[in-house]
């Protein structure tokens, strides 16, 4: 176990989350994209119906979103008590794979997040022996030291480090990607040993180009993995759809933020890289005995536009 006084640079005193996220300048898609997500594990983590931990998923996401996303859950019939978002499924499943990839027979010691967000995994799972490198926008990455920072006193347990290490990485993929692995070596990466990079609910935002360059930059040392999330190509253009951003209107927003689909991101992984598993969210949801909310106004079957999570290998 790490030392019960490593925390991640707890403050001596509090502050409201508010004032840092009013005084951020994060580009504000990515922020509102981050404390969306945080909230809506947040929120499922308070029903006792549901089994998953989110303790400091609440204080990173704000009293704002937090309650937009109760009010969502609260007045939605398909989102009662006892259901769980794919958000929060996503995670989950993305949470057995990373402890699987660390404890089991891969033995992987180092681990990459790409595009970090507000993630907790370094405070919520075991991994005494693993050194975490998470990797996002600078702006993004000091706002979550500050939010961390001044966390609450009755939150200090929660940020208790149960890795061997976390280092955070500033880089801007989009404009600075070929300092990815010099970043990381300066911050006592190993660039020799095996690794696991996670990209969660990153790779569709990028264009296919950008993933083509993104995964020719990851580190690949033999034995590495990578965890990977993906939308669907029926789930794309679902979300173009003005039928269906009329009643939906939220997907007029996420649409010209989703670049690539599934189909498309198979070929950009190049030659360094294989797609070992891919595993439908949906399935997934009814193989662990979950039970996933679903959105009724999407008349698809939800498992063919369920979002994908691919296992990779560095060949």
């Amino acid at each position: 176990m790490p030392n019960p006084d490593q925390h991640d640079n707890p403050a001596e005193t509090s502050a409201d989350p508010q004032t840092v996220w009013q005084a951020d300048e994060i580009d504000k898609v990515s922020t509102l994209s981050c404390r969306t997500v945080a909230a809506i594990r947040a929120v499922d983590a308070e029903d006792a119906t549901v089994p998953y931990e989110e303790p400091l998923a609440a204080w990173l996401a704000g009293d704002d979103w937090l309650g937009r996303i109760r009010q969502i859950k609260q007045a939605s019939d398909q989102y009662h008590k006892g259901l769980i978002n794919d958000v929060s499924l996503r995670c989950i499943a993305i949470d057995a794979a990373v402890l699987d990839a660390c404890h089991g027979s891969a033995g992987i010691k180092q681990v990459v997040l790409l595009g970090a967000g507000m993630d907790t995994r370094p405070y919520r799972l075991e991994f005494p022996d693993v050194a975490w490198f998470e990797v996002d926008v600078p702006a993004m990455s000091d706002l979550k030291r500050r939010l961390i920072e001044q966390v609450p006193e009755p939150l200090r347990p929660c940020t208790l480090l149960r890795t061997r290490r976390l280092e955070r990485v500033p880089l801007d993929l989009a404009t600075s990607l070929d300092e990815l692995l010099p970043l990381l070596i300066a911050r006592g990466f190993d660039a020799h040993a095996p690794a696991l990079c996670v990209m969660e609910g990153l790779v569709y935002y990028l264009s296919s180009d950008e993933n083509r360059e993104l995964f020719r930059q990851l580190p690949a040392s033999p034995g590495s993995q990578a965890l990977v999330t993906c939308i669907p190509a029926a789930l794309k253009t679902m979300v173009n759809d003005p039928a269906v951003q009329e009643k939906m209107p939220h997907y007029r927003m996420i649409a010209p933020a989703w670049k690539t689909d599934l189909d498309e991101f198979r070929g950009t992984v190049g030659s360094r890289w294989t797609i070992t598993q891919e595993v439908n969210l949906f399935d997934y949801a009814e193989r662990s005995g979950r039970l996933l909310a679903v959105d009724k106004g999407i008349e698809l079957d939800h498992r063919d536009v369920a979002e994908r999570y691919l296992v990779m290998n560095a060949t």
